[in-house]
């Protein structure tokens, strides 16, 4: 655009690179900067909080799969042992998200599903990820629901199927909030 040609400069701060752009805003480059100084900390706590809930899920009689590297029951248990580790340690770090299959009593429906998720307190039920806050959503009616059942029993995804992020939060609190809305269903 002309605009542009005048004065590139200004034309860069204030138009199409001024969030996220090679001209970021002050606000922003400090944000992203903070981000990165903490993500090595922050995905550590992820993982490990993530690995805790992992096994309270497996255990609970109201589930019926888990679906993490971290388990031993995962079928790519053994190849995420040997490949998953923190850069600088020799700690394994499975990630921050797994799945989890909320027994139902007719499989075709996901009313305990449901019922679980509404009552979830401290976790967010919403459909982003990687938030230093735990997350959880119900992929059926939300990031798959236009896939239809076909696309969904082609990734997976069952009408129960949840998505669990971990946070930072404690693991204790993670699991203290699922095991609350298990009990309600």
């Amino acid at each position: 655009p002309d605009e542009m040609r005048a004065d590139f400069a200004s034309w860069a701060k204030l138009w199409p690179f001024r969030d996220n752009g090679p001209s970021l805003n002050p606000m922003g480059a400090f944000l992203v900067l903070s981000d990165m100084r903490t993500l090595r900390m922050r995905c550590a706590q992820m993982s490990r909080s993530a690995l805790e809930v992992a096994h309270f899920l497996e255990e609970h009689p109201r589930v019926a799969a888990v679906h993490y590297p971290g388990l031993p029951s995962h079928p790519g248990h053994q190849l995420a042992q040997r490949t998953m580790r923190l850069a600088d340690t020799d700690e394994n770090a499975y990630g921050y998200m797994l799945s989890v299959e909320i027994a139902e009593d007719a499989p075709e429906e996901s009313r305990n599903a449901r019922t679980f998720y509404d009552h979830l307190d401290m976790i967010w039920r919403a459909t982003d990820l990687g938030r230093v806050k735990t997350v959880a959503t119900l992929n059926a009616i939300s990031t798959h629901q236009q896939q239809g059942e076909e696309g969904r029993r082609l990734a997976g995804i069952g009408p129960a199927t949840c998505r669990i992020a971990c946070g930072i939060e404690d693991p204790a609190d993670i699991v203290a909030d699922l095991a609350r809305a298990l009990d309600a269903i």
